[in-house]
């Protein structure tokens, strides 16, 4: 009565002339999945429960492979939301009494009289740069009736998809107040409710960011122009399943937020007991004046800049790597494993790095040794990061253009000096804190996945995973 088709994407080895062995095996869950259909089978189990029971598997009535007259057993070609771009109908955003799109415009500046009318006018800082969908609710600046009758923009009705599409192009937020925008706005109005979810319509436009960057046209402002944007198309599953879907990323987001709020507030605490001796930093933390041309140094070097330090947290972003020390040019400094890197320019940055790795880095950074065996680097790395060392080298800097803090006033500064065994305890605990912030981060990066893989799943560029799924 039916046929059963087995996707096998990967046989445990690559596709090169060595057929070399590699990790991707579906061959043993295909053969185990193959035995449990057969015995359901045997068993007269119902195909809604055989389906059930494996994820590799396509069951296809014969009748409906014979009902062309090919016969055709590609098993693709009745495969449902997986390579296919129509797991669900297309909609054009142009489409009538479903979307109606309206254009931003802007009303001459110069009239006092237009502006302040308490209608809120959303410009592009009213749309954060985000991962998610933004919100406005209410916005930075507001026009008066007389100034939107007098120029080109609409009043936006709440609950309506805001999309940036001039100059910088594909920020999306839906607003929760009746709004007008400026010119580098369309905004998708939705006229049957009962067809499309704002929120849906908001995620499934984040998929067509790179499609409206690429039809921009122009100069210095590309911009996006109505016609084009109306011919973007999203697909459209049934209300139910978009409200579904909009739930199902939403928790995501949730479990980012919640994970962001840790990250963002985490500040390494060092309680001071007023007993600890206070002393100048220069008395535990010398400078360290070793340099190097990088164009005499050969292979692989670690070069780290000023925007290579994150602010607050001390965590290293962006290529640190450079296979060709003679591209980094000017005089640097050298560091080693366990020194302490420190931005003196612009300090109220606060980027502090206890390194753990040797290499070179700015002129720009502080780099700073423990002076004696009574100190450890880590502990200072941290009191270096906390808020009140900032504030008390702030009150240090020199210059107003490109602020600095000198080494002279730097090693002035007065810092604690507890116990070695102190310092011990006070460093285990904070590395035991940044553990569970970098654990943060993780998830952050694993829920961000899993964002990707429903908004893929709806556009039909891959089948949900059922762990996936479950999480």
């Amino acid at each position: 009565d039916t046929i059963a088709f087995f996707k096998v994407e990967n046989d445990g080895f690559g596709l090169g002339a060595q057929r070399r062995a590699i990790e991707k095996n579906d061959l043993p869950q295909v053969q185990a999945e193959l035995a449990t259909y057969l015995q359901a089978l045997r068993s007269k189990a119902s195909i809604e429960t055989i389906l059930s029971l494996t994820s590799t598997a396509q069951i296809v009535p014969k009748e409906k492979i014979a009902s062309n007259g090919d016969y055709t057993l590609s098993g693709e070609r009745y495969r449902k939301g997986t390579a296919s771009n129509h797991s669900f109908p297309l909609v054009f955003l142009g489409e009538e009494n479903l979307f109606r799109v309206e254009s931003g415009g802007t009303p001459k500046s110069d009239v006092e009289e237009y502006w302040g009318g308490g209608i809120p006018w959303a410009t592009l800082v009213d749309l954060p740069a985000t991962d998610f969908i933004s919100e406005i609710a209410t916005t930075k600046r507001t026009i008066s009736d007389k100034g939107l009758r007098e120029s080109s923009a609409k009043m936006i009705p709440a609950n309506s998809i805001v999309v940036s599409t001039r100059a910088t192009i594909g920020r999306i937020a839906i607003n929760r107040v009746p709004i007008a925008t400026n010119q580098g706005f369309k905004n998708v109005i939705i006229e049957d409710l009962a067809r499309a979810v704002p929120e849906y319509v908001a995620l499934a436009l984040t998929k067509l960011v790179p499609t409206m960057q690429a039809w921009a046209t122009g100069g210095t402002f590309a911009e996006i122009s109505k016609t084009k944007f109306c011919e973007l198309q999203i697909p459209l599953p049934p209300l139910e399943v978009q409200k579904e879907i909009v739930a199902e990323i939403e928790g995501y987001q949730k479990v980012i937020n919640g994970a962001h709020a840790v990250i963002d507030n985490y500040r390494p605490h060092i309680p001071i007991d007023p007993e600890w001796p206070m002393v100048e930093l220069g008395k535990v933390l010398q400078k360290s004046d070793e340099t190097v041309l990088p164009e005499s140094l050969s292979g692989t070097v670690t070069y780290i800049g000023l925007e290579n330090i994150s602010q607050r947290t001390g965590e290293i972003c962006g290529n640190i790597v450079s296979e060709n020390p003679a591209d980094i040019k000017s005089l640097k400094n050298v560091f080693k494993a366990g020194e302490i890197l420190y931005g003196k320019l612009r300090p109220n940055l606060n980027k502090v790095w206890l390194a753990d790795r040797a290499g070179i880095c700015s002129t720009d950074i502080l780099v700073l040794r423990p002076v004696g065996n009574h100190i450890i680097t880590g502990f200072y790395a941290s009191v270096l990061k906390s808020e009140s060392f900032n504030a008390t080298v702030m009150s240090h800097i020199k210059g107003a253009q490109l602020p600095r803090v000198g080494w002279p006033s730097f090693a002035s500064i007065l810092v604690p000096l507890p116990p070695l065994a102190t310092q011990h305890a006070i460093v285990t605990e904070i590395e035991a804190e940044q553990k569970l912030v970098a654990a943060s981060q993780e998830l952050i990066a694993r829920f961000k996945k899993k964002i990707q893989t429903t908004l893929a799943r709806i556009w039909g560029e891959e089948k949900p995973d059922p762990m996936e799924t479950k999480a």
